[in-house]
């Protein structure tokens, strides 16, 4: 049995046809029958049988599939771990984000770095918490997290930047509905929050804060195109607040805010990893805002 075997029997059933795995593999369709006949043999038992004109599984063969389900993604884990010990920077990385670190900021702050090495395949994926490194889930992870909460024995966790989120909203929706002079008055005006359970990215504990409308958007993007659009009161860091293309007035800075220290974390497996390392060498050689939204970007929008 070979992984070809495996990869013919997975795709058949997943894709619908032998036609259109060998699309997805670059065989023909009559060498994948012959890697389905081959697989039957070895296992020795009917893994699949036609219904009309399609190939459907049979009881034994709806077993096997979830066993060579595992056997794939073990070999495509163990290709994975062996590329994240190289010591030279190349290979494909996985890196997470939560969703209020826009990636397309991240995008262009790191296009150089890509530019500069096109050897490296970089797979960024938005995850609300923190992702298991024991799985094999991520490489990197970029988000807020306390260090002194993790087992340094396993995890590295390198500081990066710090973001303060204030509340602002336009001078044009100031002018139109009041200035809120305290916490009381936002009963009365349309809030824009990350969560449902706070105006701000990271919530401690449900922040019982009562407004007139509420609206919960997950992207600091289009939170800062709301607030500009007159829409309402929501959190945006004071760097994007200043580059804002209209006119926006900073809501009860004193009384509700937000700082969260970001980091870059790893686990120590991949101390020695030359991608893994080269990659936070860069970040830390980049201006402090590069996490919050740069010049160019904020004027494309």
């Amino acid at each position: 049995m070979d992984r070809n075997q495996l990869l013919a029997f997975y795709y058949t059933i997943t894709l619908g046809s032998t036609g259109q795995a060998a699309d997805k593999l670059g065989f023909t369709a009559s060498w994948i029958t012959k890697l389905l006949q081959k697989l039957e043999q070895e296992v020795g038992h009917q893994l699949l049988t036609k219904k009309g004109k399609h190939l459907v599984l049979t009881e034994k063969g709806d077993i096997f599939l979830k066993d060579a389900k595992t056997i794939l993604d073990q070999y495509d884990l163990a290709l994975k771990k062996m590329q994240r010990l190289s010591d030279r920077a190349e290979g494909a990385f996985t890196l997470s984000l939560p969703p209020f670190i826009s990636s397309l900021w991240l995008i262009e702050a790191i296009t150089p770095f890509l530019n500069n090495n096109p050897q490296i395949s970089l797979d960024i994926k938005s995850l609300r918490e923190t992702p298991d490194f024991k799985a094999g889930e991520v490489d990197v992870d970029i988000r807020n997290i306390n260090p002194l909460f993790l087992n340094q024995a396993e995890i590295n966790a390198h500081y990066l930047t710090t973001y303060k989120f204030r509340l602002y909203a336009s001078q044009a929706y100031v002018e139109e509905k009041g200035m809120p002079q305290s916490i009381h008055d936002l009963d009365s005006h349309t809030l824009i929050s990350f969560t449902e359970d706070g105006l701000f990215p990271h919530t401690y504990e449900p922040q019982a804060i009562k407004c007139k409308q509420h609206l919960i958007i997950d992207c600091p993007l289009a939170i800062a195109h709301a607030v500009e659009n007159n829409v309402g009161i929501g959190p945006l860091l004071p760097h994007i607040a200043r580059l804002s293309q209209q006119s926006v007035v900073p809501i009860l800075h004193n009384q509700l805010r937000q700082s969260l220290n970001i980091y870059y974390t790893y686990p120590a497996s991949l101390t020695q990893n030359r991608m893994v390392q080269d990659f936070y060498n860069y970040l830390q050689s980049l201006p402090e805002d590069f996490l919050k939204g740069r010049e160019t970007l904020m004027a494309k929008r």
